[in-house]
């Protein structure tokens, strides 16, 4: 067991030190990352992926250039999956996009009631996570993540014009990725019909928030190389409090592991000042769930957008669940039902 952990630690030490001295280094003489994944493109498919991946399941990938953190030739990685048998088929896809440490790939654990249903499940890995471009869990600039979100969006309408098929486009994010496209509707609303919402990051729960002294230290560095510095445990471990939701992230090697990276931190935590400031100008109808015992995300932010946004009243719906973390679908008491009011929600918006 020490033998492991020695042979770990050396491991993470070793690749703190090059992503934070050695490859910035390197970039000023133009000697570029070669692998832009760090690895993760290479890493094999998740068991729940390798089941939507096969039969009777359709799927189909892509990697659309993407610039990100003066990389060339970076990419933003994405699948699609659809179950052509089954009984229904709705004229809708749902696109989804991940939390913070995740990938989209995560979400073929809970999607199969969905194909089963008749929606085609879109995941796309955001810009330094899964098999997209980028340092792991590295951002220095929140705009990359709503431009990923609308080249993905693009691409897929760009598709569906091509085969003369009218689909309907909700967009699916929990945490991180529900903040992401609270944004992106503000920023481009003309280019889906529907938000689903779990647990956005609007407001960042006591138990999770980095210190002030952390926060100050992050502004001081979070614009040099040691912004690449993983320096707070910020959120991990308080998604759920069932030890098995836990091992399975942690067992996940797409998963990100570490610390919380500086300059991460510091885009996360001007993004929720600013989103906070503009709640009222999201106008597009949506569907909004957060558990009351979330550790990570408040619910304060889920009631502030429900009050504030201006949506009308019959196009908008906020369910708050009793007993319920912040990893919803997975949550042992409250996750069944949480998946049922989606998938209802999503059959609604289709017709």
């Amino acid at each position: 067991m020490s033998g492991n952990f020695s042979s770990d630690s050396l491991m993470n030490f070793l690749n703190t030190t090059y992503s934070i001295l050695i490859e910035p280094f390197l970039k000023l003489f133009n000697v570029s990352q070669k692998d832009l994944t760090y690895g993760r493109a290479f890493l094999p498919y998740s068991p729940t992926e390798q089941i939507v991946r096969s039969s009777p399941y359709l799927y189909s990938e892509y990697r659309l250039p993407f610039s990100f953190n003066g990389a060339k030739d970076s990419f933003i990685h994405y699948q699609i999956w659809y179950l052509p048998t089954a009984k229904v088929q709705r004229n809708a896809d749902v696109l989804y996009v991940h939390g913070l440490n995740d990938y989209g790939g995560r979400f073929s654990e809970n999607c199969i009631p969905i194909l089963e249903a008749g929606f085609r499940v879109i995941a796309l890995d955001l810009p330094g996570f899964g098999r997209s471009s980028g340092l792991h869990a590295y951002v220095t600039d929140w705009q990359d993540f709503i431009k990923a979100t609308k080249l993905v969006v693009d691409h897929v309408n760009e598709k569906n014009a091509e085969e003369n098929c009218q689909r309907k486009l909700i967009l699916f994010g929990g945490s991180l990725g529900g903040l992401i496209i609270i944004d992106y509707s503000i920023k481009h609303p003309n280019t889906f019909d529907f938000l689903c919402i779990q647990c956005p990051l609007i407001h960042v729960a006591n138990q999770s928030r980095p210190s002030k002294f952390a926060e100050i230290v992050a502004k001081l560095i979070g614009n040099s190389p040691l912004g690449r510095l993983p320096l707070v445990a910020a959120h991990r471990g308080k998604s759920s409090s069932d030890p098995k939701v836990i091992e399975r992230f942690l067992s996940d090697p797409q998963t990100y592991h570490g610390n919380l990276r500086v300059a991460t931190g510091l885009t996360l935590l001007y993004a929720t000042e600013w989103i906070q400031t503009k709640l009222g100008e999201v106008r597009k109808p949506f569907f909004v769930q957060h558990g009351l015992c979330d550790r990570v995300t408040l619910c304060d932010g889920t009631k502030d957008l429900f009050a504030q946004a201006q949506t009308p009243e019959d196009q908008k719906t906020m369910l708050l669940y009793e007993q319920c973390e912040h990893d919803m679908f997975r949550d042992p008491l409250a996750g069944e039902r949480v998946l049922n009011d989606f998938i209802n929600r999503l059959i609604q918006t289709a017709k």
